[in-house]
């Protein structure tokens, strides 16, 4: 008798019992028509990450603190739109140009508008909406969207940058922006000790799917790890080389529960006091040229105007940033940081 079972024995025993074949073809197809769905949790999870980060600035900006929370996700419905938002309203084009492809629309109320432009300008917020307040609306969301671009791209490991927001007035009844094959996300915005209102995000379909294939990659990361069993977990840790003395800082190094022998030199240096520069741009200029500048000379550098500036540590660039005020100083918000290889290159 042969030790390998033909086809036919194979098949008569699937069928036991009265058990279906299944097609592992039509299974697999089922799969990714279900997962290429839309998944408003991932879409979700987006803009909870978006309210984390434009709520932060907010509050920092404003000297209040603001709050956003995600109060619907879902496929776009106009009336419900049009009943979230306060009228009269304004949109907001956010154009994403790196990373992420597609322009999204905030519609927000002038109410809103004028009273963000007040509290920016140390008001009270009662201000009535004017012209000017588009400026400064726009300013305050190039801030909030620094913020989100450069969170999410740390997140996903990769880069993702907007182009300009045009600020124009919007009307639901004749909308200047298409709204089919569009979704919705509509955002609560509480200020303290001001009244609540929200926003509207709307998103054409291709952008709102790569927010969700994104997010949807995380949530299965996060399942699949959240389903290991403790002795499973342990395994990876040990092959990830984390052990349960390890511990790390914001600074990014090992803390001082033990490890790698290089953690105490390490940490005997995190108290050196270093001299950090940001560094608008350089020129070369004659010696005659440096005498003869006076007040109001204009002296051009070598940088295009709104390109990143260089973050400078012990006359090292270590990272790029662009510049913002923040309770009448000026800073940096870091955009990318000069990767470990080109610190060695320099070093140089």
């Amino acid at each position: 008798m042969s030790e390998f079972l033909s086809q036919d024995d194979i098949d008569g025993l699937l069928q036991q019992g009265g058990e279906e074949i299944f097609d592992a073809k039509d299974v697999g197809d089922d799969l990714s028509v279900e997962e290429s769905g839309p998944d408003y949790n991932a879409l979700t999870s987006a803009f909870e990450l978006f309210c984390e980060q434009i709520g932060s600035v907010l509050s920092k900006v404003l000297n209040k603190t603001v709050t956003f929370s995600v109060s619907q996700c879902e496929a776009i419905n106009q009336e419900t739109a049009q009943n979230s938002v306060t009228a009269p309203v304004l949109s907001l084009a956010i154009p994403f140009e790196e990373g992420l492809t597609g322009t999204a629309h905030c519609i927000i109320g002038t109410k809103d508008v004028a009273a963000l432009s007040d509290f920016m300008m140390m008001g009270d917020g009662s201000a009535e909406y004017a012209e000017e307040h588009k400026d400064a609306i726009s300013e305050l969301f190039n801030q909030m969207l620094g913020a989100f671009t450069t969170a999410f791209g740390e997140k996903f490991g990769i880069s993702v940058s907007s182009g300009t927001l045009e600020v124009a007035e919007f009307d639901f009844a004749s909308p200047s922006v298409p709204l089919e094959n569009c979704d919705m996300v509509i955002l609560g915005m509480n200020i303290a000790e001001f009244s609540e209102s929200s926003i509207c995000m709307i998103l054409p379909q291709e952008l709102s799917t790569q927010f969700m294939d994104k997010f949807r990659e995380t949530q299965k990361m996060d399942g699949d790890l959240s389903d290991l069993s403790a002795s499973e977990f342990g395994e990876l840790s040990e092959i990830a080389g984390i052990g349960e003395s390890d511990s790390f800082g914001e600074s990014g190094f090992g803390g001082s529960g033990g490890g790698a022998p290089g953690d105490a030199n390490i940490n005997m240096l995190l108290d050196v006091e270093m001299d950090v520069a940001i560094e608008l741009g350089r020129t070369d200029l004659s010696i005659k040229r440096i005498l003869e500048l006076a007040p109001g000379s204009i002296v051009e550098l070598d940088r295009m105007a709104g390109e990143p500036v260089d973050l400078v540590v012990n006359e090292k660039v270590v990272a790029r940033g662009e510049v913002v005020v923040v309770d009448e100083n000026f800073g940096i918000r870091i955009v990318s940081l000069v990767s470990p290889e080109d610190r060695i290159k320099s070093l140089r």
